[in-house]
């Protein structure tokens, strides 16, 4: 049980010590522990994220008042001792130092907050705390600009007979429009963090998470929805584009001189712009000499709080029109999936992917940990009902659960995919219903199964890495593999944008021996799957969508055509989704998901940057605003909300409630 595991390990502390748990979905993943002396405070913050994480401790020296004058952050290595120091400071009157190598010295004013770029929820409770104090609450963080504080939630929480102040304080850097918040207690301490996949919170808080987040997750959505107010462009549900070059992804050709017709969310005509007429009172946009083509379709994105606000709005202005959420909190995807399609945010149409785990100490982030058969139909039967198009398999899941989840997924008209689940090779997933397999690094991690688990426990991405520049993707076994999936008609969302260039250290694989070889391996595993008729979608594995067109163009350097990479992202992604009736090409009844580029995209991929205004479901963005507002030009940034009490005191914790997971938000 929790509580009880919880009360032992605190008893266990030095009696000048806090601790706070690390929840990862109601699954104790690590913790946070800051020790304190009359005159110094130790921070150590420590947890499991597949195998990723962090491990770091910071170290402050106090002056008599309790102010930081000193301190350094240091690694906590495997066995638990720390590390050398990968950042220091000192403060002597008005200038702080930095250092070793991270920045010289610095003039500190008086409303300046020093502090280190490495830092814990217990920095951000402090920073969050020190804002408050000051002058419109804002202020000047060191080597890190302006900073301010609002205070969305100031309440009263009860569970039984005990009463918890709770205020959420969002914190804002420069202009961003995108917050991040702390939970303070009373006191001005660390409660809890903001909604994240880890929470950081204090272990007595545990049975307030549910009504935390509901707080925080109906500022958030307000925020977005009156954040896509100011990017849409008004009309009055006609759009007529004039004359533009539309490329046919039917067909894979360029046509000149071409006219759309959009009323209400759908197109009414498509044809030679002396044929098509423009109904009166509609918007009409000059296309002449640009190109007019379908939204493009991102494939491996990842829902967050704040994909309804800036990271949609992002996503639209790279010209995601459709993306496919892959993995995250099914309250938060279905609202947001819910409320786009509803025209109340500014974001891609959302097509979501159920994601399950299995229940080791590697776990992913998710409430939906299985590890029977029933369940594993059960969580199936429960996504088919909210609406999910698919179901995403992960690392720790075990492989006897693969061909029962496949199975009730394909009964259901579901597709299946993911990773491959550790013990599995990628022909053994694909034989037992994989319909795609996430991530080209696999095709490399498969060729070293032993190395996922010696000499001790890795993942495969950190395997991939070391191993890519000695691949021979010319093998018989790598000729073999991609024969197999060729076969199988099994489509391929490589996110080859994360493994070229080293991105692999963005999802702890770290770096490459030799880049160069690598980078030369995984360019040629295009080639090969593309030669070989292999499906590949288009995908980035990030929230905001920045690197898809780097993704299209590795594609583009790997030699494949530029059409028939339009193509992959436009309507063979809606095909393989069984959406192309509805999406992914220009034509009458389908979905309005246009783009409008001053440029050739069918010429130079890289043209793409060129994009100007984004059509989603016949609401016109341009895209100049929407990257103004993404980058805080016009934003309330946070404003609305402060100092309204619209939810009152004494919000309610039942002693009832769910205190070992977080209830199901369905």
């Amino acid at each position: 049980m929790l509580l009880p595991l919880l009360a032992l390990a605190a008893a266990t502390l030095a009696p000048d010590s806090t601790r706070w748990i690390v929840s990862n979905h109601g699954r104790e993943a690590g913790d946070l522990i800051v020790t304190t002396t009359a005159d110094s405070a130790r921070v150590r913050f420590v947890f499991t994220d597949r195998n990723r994480g962090t491990r770091i401790t910071t170290r402050y020296r106090l002056n008599a008042s309790g102010a930081w004058v000193g301190g350094d952050a240091r690694p906590v290595l495997p066995d638990g001792s720390p590390g050398q120091p990968t950042e220091s400071f000192e403060l002597a009157r008005d200038t702080v130092s930095f250092g070793p190598g991270t920045g010289g010295k610095l003039a500190v004013t008086r409303n300046m907050f020093v502090a280190m770029r490495t830092s814990t929820p217990w920095e951000a409770a402090a920073m969050a705390r020190w804002l408050l104090t000051q002058p419109n609450r804002a202020g000047m963080l060191t080597r890190a600009g302006a900073v301010r504080a609002a205070v969305i939630a100031d309440t009263t929480l009860r569970l039984g007979a005990r009463r918890q102040r709770a205020r959420l304080v969002m914190v804002y850097r420069g202009n961003s429009p995108s917050p991040n918040g702390v939970w303070l207690d009373e006191r001005g301490a660390l409660l809890a963090t903001e909604v994240q996949w880890f929470i950081t919170v204090r272990p007595d808080a545990v049975p307030l998470l549910p009504a935390l987040r509901a707080i925080e997750l109906r500022w958030r959505a307000a925020e977005g929805e009156a954040l896509a107010r100011k990017a849409v462009t008004a009309t009055n549900g006609t759009i007529v584009i004039r004359n533009g070059n539309l490329f046919d992804s039917e067909r894979g050709v360029l046509v000149p001189n071409q006219t759309v017709v959009i009323r209400n969310d759908r197109i009414a005509a498509v044809g030679a712009a002396q044929t098509v007429a423009t109904p009166a009172g509609a918007t009409v946009i000059d296309a002449t000499g640009k190109t007019v083509m379908p939204g493009l379709w991102e494939m491996h994105t990842h829902l967050q709080v704040n994909s309804q606000g800036t990271l949609g709005l992002t996503q639209l202005a790279q010209g995601l029109t459709t993306a496919r959420d892959l993995a995250s909190d099914i309250d938060v995807a279905v609202s947001i999936r819910d409320r786009e399609r509803a025209g109340k945010l500014a974001a891609p149409r959302i097509i979501l992917a159920g994601f399950m785990e299995g229940p080791l100490v590697w776990a992913g982030p998710t409430e939906v940990v299985v590890s029977t058969e029933a369940q594993a139909r059960a969580w199936v039967a429960r996504y088919d009902s909210l609406g999910y198009k698919q179901i995403k398999l992960y690392n720790v899941l075990h492989p006897d659960l693969v061909p029962v989840i496949a199975a009730e997924a394909h009964k259901r008209g579901m597709l299946l995919s993911g990773h491959i689940p550790r013990g599995m090779s990628m022909q053994a997933a694909i034989a037992l219903g994989y319909d795609e397999v996430q991530h080209a690094a696999f095709f490399f991690s498969n060729e070293f199964p032993d190395s996922l688990y010696l000499p001790q426990m890795r993942a495969y991405s950190q395997v991939a890495t070391a191993v890519a520049p000695t691949i021979n993707v010319n093998s018989p076994q790598m000729t073999a593999l991609i024969a197999f999936l060729r076969d199988h008609r099994t489509v391929v969302d490589g996110t080859f944008n994360l493994w070229i260039g080293g991105g692999g250290a963005l999802v702890g694989a770290g770096g490459s021996t030799d880049q160069q070889k690598a980078d030369s391996a995984y360019m040629h595993l295009i080639r090969k799957l593309y030669a070989a008729g292999v499906p590949m979608v288009a995908g980035t594995d990030n929230a905001s969508g920045v690197t898809y067109r780097r993704e299209l163009e590795m594609y583009e350097l790997a030699g494949i055509p530029r059409a028939k990479i339009l193509q992959m992202a436009t309507i063979e992604s809606a095909r393989f989704m069984k959406d192309d009736k509805n999406a992914g090409s220009l034509q009458v009844g389908k979905l309005a998901d246009v783009l409008i580029v001053n440029g050739s995209p069918v010429d130079r991929i890289g043209d793409l940057a060129k994009l100007e205004t984004v059509i989603r479901g016949g609401r016109l963005y341009k895209v100049n605003d929407l990257t103004r507002l993404a980058s805080g030009g016009g934003s309330s940034g946070g404003s609305a909300w402060e100092g309204e009490s619209w939810f009152g005191d004494d919000a309610h914790v039942h002693s009832h409630a769910h205190v070992h997971r977080r209830p199901e938000r369905f």
